[in-house]
């Protein structure tokens, strides 16, 4: 019966794993609808874009702490997902 009990509770929480707060979000930019996703250190270079504000995604550096004995989870969540798209920069003229 303990076992199950444990089974359930991993189950719980490796589903709010995939509930990271960092989402994909469309963005009118420069006059085009485009899907920008989050970034994080490992893909900076190929995913951040110049024209979009970002914001962090506290949520992921929570999970990134509580589940830093396994190495895997903070890598992914800090190296991929830290940082969330939220609006577009403004050309000042």
């Amino acid at each position: 019966m303990k076992y199950k009990i444990y089974t359930i509770g991993l189950l719980l929480l490796a589903s709010m794993l995939f509930q990271s707060c960092a989402d994909n979000k469309e963005l009118v930019i420069k006059g085009k609808v485009q899907t920008v996703e989050p970034y994080g250190w490992a893909d900076v270079n190929e995913v951040k874009n110049p024209d979009v504000n970002y914001k962090l995604c506290v949520g992921n550096v929570i999970w990134s702490l509580i589940l830093s004995e396994t190495f895997i989870v903070p890598i992914w969540l800090t190296g991929w997902q830290i940082y969330e798209p939220v609006s577009t920069k403004i050309e000042s003229k």
